[in-house]
């Protein structure tokens, strides 16, 4: 049976940890020794494969463990709370002292980004119908949620963002909307604005927490927009993105110019794209940034490579460092506090390495990670949809299965005629209307009779 892996990976800001997700639990790992220090799983249990079960002291509650795959991790800066949000759209708060989970409350829709405030008093969330919210942290336990029929924009332009009308209170309040599913959202370090993506290629830049005031847009990705974040630098002026585009690209954000393109297909190796085809099938799935080297992991959705670039501050531009290959396809990579890069692969039944581990200069540490590979997951009869990103896009049929159909067809035509000439590709446009020919011109006699 296949092993799940971890979806999620996060690092401790002010401590030596690392928090790990997968399925509906999760686990904190001491950086420095590997050991697995707290995790809502009973690890006890698992085969120990020859190593010695470290004790846990401080497991978090048992009976508010969470039920569903959890989707969204996000931790305060100060690293004393962390939030969670299930597939079940509960999202919980966690005290990263003790584990001990310190409330629930069910979100209005399911969740696809979280973030804290600067001061850690209130969690941001994008849902799947575009909506953001402001919610404080601490919230009694399980609130219902809010309705929000209001909250979405009927336009672009729009910034009906106040949601007039609506039923508020319990702590949570509405700031913007998009027209289109929220995939990612960042506050800069001032919280004066709340950089928000969605599925239909846009990046807005709204003030927080009054988020109907829109400071710009970045437009540029011609694929849904998977992750977008602050580079490091004094100016804190520049956002990099990611995208179903096979593109990084950077931005002046708060002049909605775009500084650079990174065509990650032409970093790693690959042929161009094919002219037929109508969307890029490789997607930018996350980035990790290290502060402290200026490092940008980005992880590619279903490629075993992981590409490491170099963000230069002086010129607001990324080149490629180094290319990591790792067992399986990458899933999840952040780094620790000292500048450690941690990675999460889905791999091929009967093998390991769920979790690789590479220090400062990328060697691989292979002791660091034999902890949570050997007690770290679980097996499942089969694996869920890991990447989440089928649903952005904005069809459903691979474009090479639709070429390959295309080859077939002629072929068999011509197999029948072998004199038939090849078929012309027509390109028509589904939204046009054919415009009706004008009547003919009346003749002299005609107009004559009328008069």
């Amino acid at each position: 049976m296949p092993v799940l892996p971890f979806s999620h990976i996060l690092h401790h800001p002010t401590k030596d940890q690392v928090i790990l997700a997968y399925g509906e639990h999760i686990q904190v790992v001491d950086t420095k020794t590997g050991v697995i220090v707290s995790s809502t799983a009973d690890l006890e249990e698992r085969e120990a494969g020859g190593l010695q079960v470290q004790p846990l002291t401080n497991t978090p509650d048992v009976e508010k463990q969470n039920k569903a795959r959890v989707q969204q991790i996000a931790i305060s800066n100060d690293g004393a709370f962390l939030a969670t949000a299930a597939d079940d759209k509960v999202m919980k708060i966690w005290n990263t002292e003790s584990w001990k989970c310190l409330g629930t409350r069910t979100l209005v829709r399911r969740s696809n980004a979280l973030q804290f405030t600067n001061d850690g008093s209130h969690v941001v969330t994008a849902d799947k119908f575009g909506d953001i919210y402001n919610m404080e942290r601490d919230i009694p336990d399980v609130v219902e949620p809010v309705k929000a029929e209001k909250t979405t924009e009927k336009t672009d332009g729009e910034g009906e963002g106040e949601g007039e009308g609506e039923d508020e209170d319990e702590g949570e309040q509405p700031i913007l909307g998009h027209v289109s599913m929220a995939t990612d959202l960042e506050l800069t370090k001032d919280n004066k604005y709340i950089i928000t993506a969605d599925r239909d290629e846009h990046i807005r830049v709204s003030q927080f927490p009054k988020g109907h005031n829109i400071e710009t847009y970045c437009l540029g990705h011609t694929g849904f927009v998977t992750e977008v974040r602050v580079l490091p630098g004094a100016s804190n002026q520049y956002l990099i993105s990611g995208a179903g585009d096979a593109t990084v690209r950077v931005w002046e954000f708060l002049k909605g110019k775009e500084v650079q393109t990174f065509n990650v297909r032409e970093a790693l190796g690959l042929s161009p794209l094919d002219s037929e085809s109508e969307e890029d099938e490789l997607t930018v799935y996350s980035l990790a940034i290290s502060e402290s080297k200026n490092h940008i992991a980005v992880v590619i959705e279903k490629e075993s490579k992981v590409l490491i670039l170099q963000w230069d501050p002086a010129t607001a531009k990324v080149e490629v460092f180094k290319i990591l290959e790792v067992q399986g396809h990458a899933l999840a990579a952040d780094y620790d506090r000292s500048g450690k890069l941690w990675v999460s692969s889905v791999i091929e039944e009967g093998t390991t390495g769920l979790l690789s581990v590479y220090d400062e200069e990328y060697n691989l540490q292979e002791d660091l990670a034999k902890y949570a590979n050997t007690f770290g997951s679980k097996t499942v009869d089969s694996l869920p949809d890991l990447y989440s990103t089928e649903e952005l896009r904005k069809r459903t049929t691979d474009w090479r299965d639709l070429k390959k159909a295309r080859e077939e067809k002629e072929a068999a035509r011509r197999a029948n005629d072998p004199d038939a000439a090849p078929t012309k590709k027509r390109r028509t446009n589904k939204n046009s209307r054919k415009i009706p020919e004008p009547a003919p011109a009346a003749s002299t006699a005609d107009a004559t009779m009328q008069e």
